[in-house]
């Protein structure tokens, strides 16, 4: 699927949690409580599980499957980010220590000290930058497998990758960071109510990339994990399974011709009636004559 139908498709379907507002309530109310809120993320990991599968938000069932499943991307994302994080904290050490260095005059020790927490923070952004990238679908693909080590996976990710396509993928990224900075710095503006208006908006937020990323993950899967896209009008693309609409003559992912469109069923009368000999009009199936141009039914 095209990055922007794959953005459009997950935007029309986060839209429909606003249509269950007890759902939407529920999941707000469970977003600000510490911990708890893992539930909120075990949620969107449900949404991610089913995508491109389905063409609506899960029910609220089952919580502590999720919040098992909102532990594990928590703490796999906390694995993932341990090394860079005590790469940057040892580099600002370094350099608290050679400014406390050059105020006792120890200029040697002082530009040691400051060199080696440049360094240290530098592989620490770099090393970050680069785990968050492979975070994304090492996350996907430990919810899709169902197994938590498969978020370190890392060939099986960069196959996965692979298949997506690096550019395309990459694109998706700066995509969801600047659409969560314009949403989350909006809010934050908004005096007194911005804080209310973010609760509201990052549970939506979540489910919008969660969907986002599992029909991303679905592109590059490997043929036994990919889920089948769920029909549009009840065409499929045959070859990559891409939900196609009745207009349709080729697949606009990967080009195959696209299924003739089932034959409309034939026409039927309900039980009792019938169709004028003349003019067509439905009347009773007992009528001798028409009800509408009069003519005799014989």
């Amino acid at each position: 699927m095209k990055l922007g139908d794959n953005l459009s498709n997950s935007f029309d379907y986060a839209k429909k949690l606003l249509s269950d507002g007890g759902r939407l309530i529920i999941l707000i109310v469970l977003d600000l409580i510490p911990i708890v809120n893992w539930i909120v993320v075990g949620y969107a990991a449900r949404v991610l599980r089913e995508s491109p599968g389905t063409e609506a938000p899960p029910k609220l069932e089952r919580y502590g499957e999720m919040f098992v499943d909102g532990a594990k991307v928590f703490f796999a994302s906390l694995v993932y980010m341990l090394v860079p994080t005590i790469l940057i904290v040892a580099g600002g050490l370094s350099f608290v220590a050679s400014f406390f260095s050059l105020q006792g005059q120890a200029i040697e020790p002082g530009v040691m000290f400051g060199g080696t927490g440049l360094v240290l923070v530098l592989v620490g952004l770099v090393l970050a930058i680069i785990f968050l990238i492979l975070l994304g679908v090492g996350m996907a693909h430990m919810i899709k497998t169902g197994k938590f080590g498969k978020v370190f996976a890392f060939g099986e990710i960069f196959s996965i990758i692979g298949g997506i396509g690096w550019g395309r993928y990459l694109g998706w990224i700066v995509i969801v960071i600047i659409i969560s900075a314009i949403i989350g710095g909006l809010a934050g503006f908004i005096p007194y109510v911005g804080w209310l208006i973010s609760a509201i908006i990052s549970p939506i937020l979540s489910v919008f990339i969660f969907r986002s990323m599992g029909i991303l993950y679905n592109d590059g899967a490997p043929p036994e994990l990919r889920t089948k896209a769920a029909a549009v009008g009840g065409l499929v693309c045959a070859s990559c399974g891409t939900p196609l609409q009745p207009h349709h003559k080729f697949c606009p992912n990967c080009g195959a011709a696209a299924p003739a469109p089932p034959p409309p069923p034939p026409p039927t009368t309900a039980a009792g009636t019938k169709f004028c000999m003349s003019c067509g009009a439905k009347i009773p199936a007992n009528a001798s004559f028409c009800g509408s141009c009069g003519a005799k039914q014989t």
